[in-house]
């Protein structure tokens, strides 16, 4: 116990020590990349082993003693290995020691990809390392593969380290330097939001606009967890943050505790992918494409209106179908005192935000390290605020380390993925293999990598996943013609949407004990809803003027066509528009919006009159024998 005393005071050294060293590194001129990323990854690393190998209860007394020893162990020796590039980068570039590294090299270069995927398997599960280990194994034995196609010379062991450990081809690559420079920040400013009262806020907000509206508490979840899920970067985090407050209010009113979780899932699935934050694989996708993150924002921003337009739809059907009421006015929070008590605290940051980005074109880590000193100046205006800033600025600098090891570990252990993609040569045949087995065709190429981002994304975080599709994938999608912007935000949506997708969707899970309800069925009725974001995204990539590529009239035109069909495909979902619809009824519905939002003119004209026919019909009957009224 005494050790397990000493490790959780190691915790917050080195937690505060990796938050200070990041805002100093934003605030002033960085380190060289190599010492910055090894700086990074070692306090990282040091934190995961020192967090995941602690005194657990019903175990030998044995083990229980041995477990923290063990984890202080492991995070010395991620130290050294880390620290041995921070000291030694310089010399470890010369090209006579890269070609054939000392024996401290190898030693060290072996011992941090171990750490790095026993890490990595700590935070994020087994898949992403075993595809490392699994890609490592090709680059190593590849002159033994039993295929021409898949055959290649081998990269020697002395090769793996030299460009794994000592140089910026492997862990230490511009995936890693995405952790180090732009996602850290604005980790801490979700951090700060949140100690400092923010979800409270955007909640009150939105309740005081929806709360009073029909099913109010269904729609103020989905403002509230838009708002901030787009900061918190995580489902599963925002559900359990918004949920808490959101599930139970929906129940109230009337909506059942499966809708009501299913509502909260989608809504903080969706913040991964609404600007102007996107969690870290926005500033990934940046990294990757070489554009300024703000050109992310602008493009996801259409198909994230319409995954929040089908969302709200769908819980405004369901409420006219139950005929739910919202709050009473005396439960929802007054507009006017909810800006007084914080509308110039939480929300004066994110406007100059999205100014310093779009318009002075900051970098986003400058960009977001200036709004994070004017959260904190603001905050001291408030007595209240003030005090949780003195009492827990230290809480406040381990919590945003510890929400950043998930994401340093991804970045990390997708160097390794990379670096045995790139040595082998298999990244330059993946593209030209995958469009062979879609036989060329765009539509079933997409198919197939919708299926393996979903499939991956039920054991890695959206991050993560993504990188591994963006390295995997998006190539193939480009070689066939799609714009890479359209092509990286295809993937990254499946990636996210993995959350709400049967039978893992995770969010699903940690809605299921605050709604009340089955996982399971939270899952389905979630997967139901978002059904029409599962088209948007294939619109991306079929009809790139969604991403805003192309003409002001085509990006209007494909931006109604779409509009309307995720209005047709949840009419058709729901079953319900101004009265119960008929099975028959709602099947020719979703095949409306399917046309409208296919990407031929002629599919599109031919669904919007089928839609016009078949809403003209539900109103004619509607009229004559229901007393519902009308939408």
């Amino acid at each position: 116990m005494k050790l397990q005393k000493i490790n959780d005071r190691l915790i917050i050294l080195l937690g505060a020590s990796l938050t200070l060293f990041q805002i100093y590194t934003a605030s002033y001129m960085p380190f060289p990349g190599m010492q910055q990323r090894s700086i990074h990854l070692g306090l990282g690393l040091a934190m995961v082993f020192l967090i995941h190998y602690r005194t657990e209860e019903g175990v030998s007394p044995r083990r229980s003693a041995l477990l923290p020893l063990f984890g202080l162990f492991l995070s010395m020796t991620a130290l050294a290995a880390c620290f041995n590039v921070t000291f030694n980068w310089m010399d470890m570039a010369e090209p006579m020691r890269l070609t054939i590294p000392e024996t401290s090299d190898k030693i060290f270069g072996s011992l941090l990809i171990v750490m790095v995927l026993l890490g990595c398997k700590k935070t994020t599960g087994w898949a992403m390392p075993l595809i490392a280990i699994f890609f490592l194994a090709y680059a190593y034995f590849g002159k033994y593969m039993p295929f021409a196609l898949f055959r290649h010379s081998g990269v020697r062991f002395s090769q793996i380290i030299s460009m794994g450990y000592m140089c910026t081809e492997g862990i230490f690559s511009s995936v890693l330097g995405v952790s180090t420079n732009q996602v850290f920040i604005f980790l801490l400013f979700g951090q700060l939001l949140e100690s400092l009262g923010g979800s409270d806020f955007f909640l009150n907000l939105a309740n005081s606009g929806f709360g009073t509206v029909r099913g109010g508490p269904a729609k103020v979840a989905i403002f509230g967890s838009a708002l901030f899920g787009s900061i918190s970067g995580s489902a599963v985090a925002n559900v359990a943050g918004t949920g808490t407050i959101t599930i139970p209010l929906m129940k109230k009113v009337g909506y059942s505790p499966r809708f009501a979780g299913a509502v909260e899932a989608v809504a903080s699935t969706g913040g991964l992918i609404m600007p102007p934050i996107m969690g870290a694989a926005a500033f990934i996708m940046a990294d990757i494409l070489g554009v300024p993150y703000w050109d992310i924002c602008k493009a996801a921003l259409l198909p994230a209106l319409l995954y929040y337009i089908a969302l709200y739809l769908c819980v405004d059907l369901r409420a006219r179908a139950l005929d739910l009421r919202g709050l009473t006015p005396e439960e929802v929070p007054d507009f006017r005192k909810v800006m007084k008590t914080g509308g110039h605290i939480y929300l004066a940051p994110l406007v100059v935000l999205v100014y310093v980005l779009a318009v002075m074109r900051y970098p986003a880590d400058k960009a977001c390290l200036y709004c994070c000193v004017l959260l904190v100046i603001l905050s001291m205006t408030k007595g209240e605020l003030r005090r949780v800033l003195r009492e827990k600025w230290l809480d406040i600098l381990v919590k945003t380390a510890k929400g950043s090891l998930t994401v340093i570990m991804a970045c990390a252990c997708a160097g390794l993925i990379l670096l045995a993609l790139q040595s082998s040569g298999l990244i330059l045949k993946l593209a030209n293999i995958l469009v062979a087995l879609s036989g060329g065709k765009l539509w079933l190429l997409l198919i197939l990598i919708m299926v393996g981002s979903i499939i991956m994304g039920m054991g890695l975080p959206a991050s993560a996943c993504y990188i591994i599709l963006a390295i995997l994938g998006a190539p193939a999608i480009v070689s066939l013609g799609v714009p890479p912007m359209a092509a990286h935000l295809f993937v990254l949506y499946f990636g996210a949407m993995s959350a709400i997708t049967p039978p893992v969707a995770m969010a699903a899970f940690a809605a299921a004990p605050i709604a009340g309800a089955s996982a399971v069925k939270i899952g389905y009725t979630a997967w139901n809803m978002a059904i029409p974001a599962f088209l948007i995204a294939f619109c991306m990539a079929l009809q790139p003027a969604l991403v805003l590529i192309g003409t002001w009239y085509q990006i209007a035109m494909t931006a109604f066509f779409c509009l309307m069909g995720v209005f047709c495909m949840t009419v058709g979902l729901q079953g319900y528009l101004t009265k119960k619809i008929t099975m028959v009824r709602r099947i020719v519905w979703v095949c409306s919006g399917i046309m409208l939002i296919a990407p031929e003119m002629l599919s599109s004209l031919a669904g919007l009159a089928l839609a016009a026919a078949i809403f003209w019909a539900e109103r004619f009957v509607a009229g004559k024998r229901s007393d519902v009224p009308a939408v």
